[in-house]
């Protein structure tokens, strides 16, 4: 009996191990099985010959390629025009320092650049003249200043040039009322520019009744008194004794000098 039950225990557990590698089995199916289809899903060419492996996607699919859109070129930037100035060019003028007249030249040229004015204000002017005087018989040539205190603007006024052109170190102010700045008439303008042009002019340094004497040309030598002055003709009329009347004779700047 003993035997009998030992036999039927062995065959049980030999059934049960059986199910058993029956179940992993089962299982290790069930896991090829899943692995194949995870590769399917991420590997869509699996199961393709290989002629078609080697085909785009869109003619397996049957799909036709979708056409590239080609990128528009890009446009050529359009150079917008300078914006046209709107106003009168005018001249006009600025009060300064006397003897800084220079410096506020330097300063105002500064900023027409770091603003981009040049299209609004064309020149900046402080008007000079030669001059020679005539000291001790001997000629002093010199440059001066024929405005000081005051330079001059060829510009279109605005807004925008009025303020820029009032806050530049050096200017004190526009010439005109404190609502706008009057312009130079052109006529005035006009003598301004003329003068610009000269050459040289004799400095004016006598006055009428001080005593001269005559130190080149037909009269040298004699001493008189002055009675008139032309600065333009840059002349002087001088009344000399002769024979014991008082004569007027004409003479220039630079055939004079001053007795003292």
């Amino acid at each position: 009996m003993e035997s009998l039950e030992r036999e039927s225990n062995l065959e049980n557990l030999s059934d049960a191990s059986a199910s058993q590698e029956e179940k992993l089995e089962e299982k290790e199916a069930e896991k090829i099985e899943e692995k194949k289809e995870e590769k399917s899903e991420f590997l869509p060419e699996a199961g393709l010959s290989q002629e078609e492996k080697s085909l785009p996607e869109e003619q397996i699919s049957g799909e036709q390629p979708a056409e590239k859109e080609e990128a528009p070129l890009p446009e050529e930037e359009s150079k917008q025009p300078e914006e046209a100035p709107v106003g009168e060019r005018r001249w006009y003028v600025v009060q300064t320092l006397t003897g800084q007249e220079d410096k506020a030249k330097q300063a105002i040229e500064l900023t027409i650049e770091d603003q981009g004015l040049q299209n609004r204000v064309f020149q900046v002017l402080v008007p000079t003249e030669e001059t020679v005087e005539i000291k001790g018989g001997k000629r002093i040539e010199k440059i001066r200043k024929m405005f000081p205190g005051y330079v001059f603007l060829d510009m279109i006024l605005d807004e925008r040039t009025w303020f820029l052109i009032r806050q530049t170190p050096g200017v004190a102010r526009f010439i005109g009322t404190k609502t706008q700045p009057t312009p130079v008439s052109d006529k005035e303008m006009h003598r301004v520019l003329k003068q610009l042009g000269k050459a040289e002019r004799l400095e004016v340094t006598f006055e009428k009744g001080e005593g001269v004497r005559i130190i080149s040309g037909p009269f040298r030598g004699y001493t008189g008194t002055v009675d008139e002055i032309n600065a333009e003709k840059g002349k002087l009329k001088v009344l000399i004794n002769i024979f014991g009347r008082d004569t007027p004779v004409e003479v220039n700047f630079e055939h004079a000098q001053k007795i003292v």
